[in-house]
């Protein structure tokens, strides 16, 4: 699905929605809608950020495990500029994490408690030094002060297997005592095979 709103394109996928609609309706404990809002912060905090520097962009691709934002002006950014840009979605989370936690220990509200803990979970996990979270994103920028961009990013590369090693053994042992949840397993088997893709093209492009 395909909006546009005011001159920016948001394209939603089809597993996305259809996630969206089931929480819509069966989500009686609101975890799943305070994970939403945790993100919708996160990824707010990119987009002031970029704002902040100037730049709007004009296309957004939202798919059920990513917000892809097409950045024009990156390349014109110093390396400072970019690294605020990156943690800015981490900032975010932990200021609403505590803003949650000073509600919940006002009210006794557990929907502050549960987002307290949907915005520090998000926090850390970005946090991870994995290409494609926003950890790694920003080594990749640090290493790129150091080396050359191809070998800054084999790097980053053997880096982020080494994090997702433990992270999908730590996600089969949640699914295995919960029975049901899968997403941290999920999640990370994804960003092993977004790795791997990468370079499968990257090869592809060297041989022909």
């Amino acid at each position: 699905m395909i909006l546009r709103i005011h001159g920016i394109t948001v394209e939603l996928s089809f597993p996305l929605i259809a996630v969206m609609t089931a929480v819509i309706l069966f989500d009686s404990s609101l975890s799943v809608t305070v994970c939403f809002i945790a993100v919708i912060l996160h990824e707010s905090g990119h987009l002031l950020a970029l704002r902040h520097y100037g730049s709007i962009p004009k296309h957004f691709s939202i798919t059920l495990f990513d917000i892809a934002i097409k950045d024009k002006s990156k390349d014109h950014r110093t390396a400072g500029k970019e690294l605020v840009i990156v943690l800015s979605g981490i900032i975010s989370n932990l200021v609403f994490a505590l803003i949650s936690y000073l509600l919940y220990r006002s009210t006794g509200n557990l929907f502050f408690e549960k987002e307290l803990y949907a915005n520090l979970t998000l926090a850390i996990f970005n946090a991870l030094p994995i290409d494609s979270l926003d950890g790694g994103q920003a080594l990749f920028i640090l290493l790129c002060k150091a080396a050359d961009p191809d070998r800054a990013l084999r790097i980053l590369d053997i880096i982020s297997i080494i994090f997702l090693i433990p992270t999908a053994c730590l996600g089969f042992i949640v699914l295995l005592q919960s029975k049901y949840n899968f997403t941290l397993l999920l999640t990370a088997l994804y960003l092993f095979c977004s790795i791997l893709m990468r370079h499968s093209k990257t090869d592809f492009r060297v041989h022909s």
